[in-house]
């Protein structure tokens, strides 16, 4: 059975005031190979991805290692967690805005700045960050944009093992910016994306269990570890990134209920939901405009006039036109 090395380390950099340490996880084979790391709970109400990980290392001391060595950062965001909350601090900082950070800067800047510093030491083949999205929602994987991708030899190695987790895979909008931690290694030339699994705040056991299977899924691609799952039938025959879409957000005000669940497969002008006023009159009725899967829907009842209520995996335009709808096989959430 391999050991887990464990140790503290400090953040901050900040010695009269505040001093924060993180805790950091280690699992290395002693043979060559690639090193991994696993990242989570960088929003403190973001608790899952701790979980994540926590059984990720129970699995791998139990059947080893191949080669290689992993890495992980379970619990970043420790004031977050304590408070419930995204931000780090009371000025609300949100440190997965603060990449690559600055050791002379604000806390989340400093923070950011070693936790970026640690991982680049290492030359890791791989980082995956460990994020919640709404509590009904399916487990997904998400990429920077393709313009981060400065090199496109590095995204067609980023989508090959993003499609190894089985799991739905999109593309964040140009858009997006990099100052995210994916999206800071992304442009320093490091593979890297996130893992989106389950709601906020609590832990859901079975997105625990999907992101589990979607990280020993990449290890086994990289011949980390001996076979771990047997071979199943993917959603699509071939290799999809699909594009993230929150559209359509709400003109009105008022009560929406959703015509669709997490997982489902919409076709182009499909009706997703409907807003309805106080008297039960139905003041809007929400359409996608591309053919598509649903990753999530609001936790929350109230629209509001420009409100993000869905989340929809989009074919393109070209692939919408020819794609026939059907629905989504079953997979662990």
């Amino acid at each position: 059975m391999l050991k887990v090395s464990k140790r503290l380390i400090a953040v901050t950099g900040m010695r009269d005031i505040v001093q924060r340490r993180i805790p950091v996880m280690v699992l290395d084979s002693k043979r060559a190979g690639p090193v991994v790391w696993l990242t989570g709970c960088i929003h403190g109400d973001e608790p899952g991805g701790a979980a994540v990980i926590q059984d990720v290392f129970k699995e791998l001391r139990e059947m080893g290692l191949e080669c290689g060595a992993v890495y992980a950062l379970p619990l970043i965001n420790s004031t977050g967690f304590e408070n419930v909350s995204r931000f780090i601090n009371s000025e609300r900082e949100d440190l997965n805005r603060c990449f690559p950070g600055d050791a002379k800067g604000t806390a989340g800047q400093r923070i950011a700045r070693r936790i970026f510093d640690l991982i680049l030491e290492t030359r890791p083949a791989l980082v995956i960050d460990l994020h919640n999205d709404w509590v009904q929602s399916v487990p997904y994987v998400v990429l920077e944009p393709r313009s981060k991708f400065l090199d496109q030899g590095l995204r067609k190695r980023v989508v090959e093992q993003a499609a190894t987790t089985d799991l739905l895979v999109v593309q964040e909008p140009e858009s997006t910016a990099s100052t995210t931690l994916t999206g800071a290694l992304t442009e320093s030339g490091v593979s890297a994306f996130t893992i989106e699994a389950g709601g906020a705040c609590g832990i859901v056991e079975s997105n625990v269990s999907a992101g589990k299977a979607a990280i020993l899924g990449v290890l086994e691609h990289l011949r980390m570890v001996a076979r771990c799952r047997e071979a199943g039938n993917r959603l699509l025959d071939s290799i999809h990134v699909l594009e993230y879409s929150n559209q359509p957000l709400c003109t009105t005000s008022g009560i929406i209920r959703f015509a669709v669940m997490p997982g489902e497969a919409v076709a182009c002008n499909q009706e997703v939901g409907r807003v309805y006023s106080a008297f039960g009159s139905v003041e809007e009725t929400l359409r996608v405009t591309r053919s598509g899967y649903v990753l999530g829907i609001s936790d929350h009842a109230r629209a509001m006039p420009g409100s993000e209520v869905i989340a929809i995996a989009e074919f393109t335009n070209s692939e919408s036109n020819t794609w026939e709808t059907k629905k989504m096989k079953a997979r662990p959430q």
